[in-house]
């Protein structure tokens, strides 16, 4: 009892000046973490604003200086010139018969979708074997990421030989074969490190109720993963929505994606289109936009998901 009476005083509280101390340190913390949270979405999305406004700028404003931030008259110039003209190159590799942007958007969308979800397929049922056989060893996994260490341009020779000679050469069968390679070690690497953290004893006893093996999988470990799965899953479409090598070299005519055809925006004679590259930009940003507000909630505990281990 004496030392819980001697303990008692320290328990007192503290005194007026020291608790306006705390609080205004308090206070100065929370206006440097708004500060600081300010700052970073200024310069995130000052670019983005700033593109958004060009797309609806008329021509004569695409390169006003002083520039101006609010266009006088907002006009969907730049959009109905990138929707059904494209840029000069895009219109003529797609036969002359314009509409190069929507072109490029539905290409992209095949071609990115089908390439995600081949990627996703093959990749997480190789994670889980890595994982839960040991299939290739303790360092198959690093062997198959290795692979993106690697930089893609020495592997353009050797697949254009081989993909004339299938005639796989501006193709969708092609560009995704290829896109599905180089995305499945990122899969892979990915997904193993998920599926290691799905505690053995959870499928145990699946397996101990009857449960094959791709039964365990599928309702077990996929359901517990599943931040994670779409996490890889956004970060894989953003990977290949954005890739420009293998589209330019294996891709031609009325087969080329966006990023393709932002770059066809730029010709010698023109110049650079301002108005209507940046109303491809908007148009390239969306989907992706659209797909990570749809999938957020399992976002932020997927890019987590396996960061703190016990």
């Amino acid at each position: 009892m004496s030392v819980v009476a001697a303990e008692r005083p320290r328990t007192v509280g503290l005194p007026a000046n020291w608790r306006r101390r705390f609080t205004r340190r308090k206070l100065l913390a929370f206006c440097a973490r708004w500060a600081m949270l300010g700052l970073a979405l200024f310069v995130f999305l000052t670019p983005v604003v700033w593109l958004l406004l060009l797309s609806f700028r008329p021509e004569a404003q695409w390169t006003s200086s002083p520039p101006d931030w609010i266009p006088d008259d907002w006009t969907v110039f730049s959009y109905t010139h990138m929707w059904h003209t494209g840029a000069e190159a895009g219109a003529t590799a797609a036969g002359g018969g314009g509409g190069a942007g929507r072109i490029a958007l539905v290409n992209s969308l095949i071609i990115t979708g089908s390439a995600t979800a081949a990627a996703m397929i093959i990749g997480t049922l190789a994670a889980y074997s890595m994982s839960k056989f040991r299939t290739g060893g303790k360092n198959f996994a690093l062997w198959i990421l290795s692979i993106r260490f690697l930089p893609p341009i020495i592997f353009t020779i050797p697949l254009l030989l081989i993909f004339s000679d299938l005639n796989l050469v501006n193709t969708y069968q092609g560009i995704i074969l290829i896109y599905t390679l180089f995305s499945v070690a990122f899969v892979v690497w990915m997904m193993k490190g998920f599926f290691d953290e799905v505690p053995r004893d959870i499928e145990e006893s699946a397996r101990v109720d009857g449960c094959s093996w791709f039964g365990t999988m599928w309702r077990i470990s996929i359901p517990l993963v599943l931040p994670g799965f779409v996490a890889v899953l956004l970060l894989t479409f953003i990977f290949l929505w954005t890739e420009l090598l293998f589209a330019v070299i294996f891709l031609s005519g009325d087969k080329h994606t966006i990023p393709v055809e932002l770059f066809a925006f730029f010709t010698p004679n023109q110049g650079l289109k301002w108005g209507p590259q940046a109303a491809m930009s908007v148009m390239a940003i969306a989907p992706v936009l659209a797909f990570a507000l749809i999938i957020q909630k399992y976002l932020i505990r997927g890019m987590t998901f396996g960061a703190v281990r016990e």
